[in-house]
């Protein structure tokens, strides 16, 4: 066994040198391969390329492998096969596309329609009546010039005597209502008024006179005699289920004399009588 050197004497012994160590191949596992490629239908119509067919060595000697061949000599496209590969990848590239729009949400804005502005077109063509229909809750004064103050009898229709407004005797206010009667009339006052069907009402006024009805036509009426001054007078009555219009009125008695009313009121049930 040789004995190390020192660490301090010089060592003075030559490298030896990479030996190269070739051993033999076969390459008929090489061919069969390049064959196989050749009969693929997915290589047909490209350039073939002829491999070198090595030469077997004899036994006991080596050979190296033929060079791989370089890019240059890679199969290419035809013109075709390369317009039909740009147009496969414009396609997908745009299917992909499509289908990130889909995934990903965008901003939306909420478009909100116009309210509809008020026209002739929309307006109810049907005329208003002559009073307004009263509310869910209680209302007053829905007959028109209840007190007279108008100076006129209109809207009230007075049938036989047409009736007079005076300034005394009055309840409130400067007018009043004043009724004829004779042998042959009662000197009737009405008025058509807009109601609700179902509801209850509360007719009241004040009058004075001998014998002074105040009620609804078809419906309930009521009367005091008070010659010598205002009196109150309330009815209540309630519309039927198709019931949108009443007619109230107010009148004397036969050969009784002429009669006044004046703040001749009504509203829905538990409004109140006449104050």
């Amino acid at each position: 066994m040789p004995t190390p050197p020192a660490s301090d004497s010089a060592d003075d012994r030559t490298a030896p040198e990479p030996i190269r160590v070739l051993r033999p191949r076969s390459t008929a596992a090489l061919a069969q391969l390049l064959d196989d490629i050749r009969q693929d239908e997915h290589y047909r119509g490209r350039v073939t390329e002829t491999a070198p067919v090595p030469q077997t060595p004899p036994d006991g000697e080596t050979a190296e492998l033929p060079p791989v061949p370089s890019s240059d000599a890679r199969p290419r496209l035809g013109p075709g096969q390369r317009r039909a590969a740009v147009l496969i990848a414009v396609a997908a590239a745009a299917v992909a596309g499509f289908g990130c729009s889909l995934l990903i949400p965008g901003s939306t804005k909420a478009t909100t329609s116009p309210a509809p502005s008020a026209s002739a077109s929309t307006a109810p063509t049907s005329a208003a009546p002559t009073s307004a229909a009263p509310s869910a809750v209680g209302f007053s004064d829905a007959l028109a010039n209840p007190g007279f103050e108008s100076g006129a009898v209109s809207p009230w229709n007075c049938a036989g005597d047409p009736g007079s407004i005076v300034s005394s005797p009055v309840h409130s206010g400067s007018k009043a209502l004043e009724g004829s009667v004779s042998s042959r009339d009662t000197a009737q006052c009405d008025q058509t008024v807009a109601v609700r069907p179902n509801t209850t009402y509360s007719l009241s006024g004040w009058v004075r006179g001998s014998y002074v009805y105040l009620g609804v036509n078809g419906g309930t009426s009521t009367w005091t005699t008070s010659p010598a001054g205002y009196s109150p007078l309330t009815v209540s009555f309630t519309t039927g289920p198709s019931q949108t219009s009443a007619t109230i009125y107010v009148h004397g008695w036969y050969a009784q004399g002429d009669y006044y009313a004046d703040d001749i009121t009504l509203g829905v049930s538990g409004g109140g009588g006449p104050t």
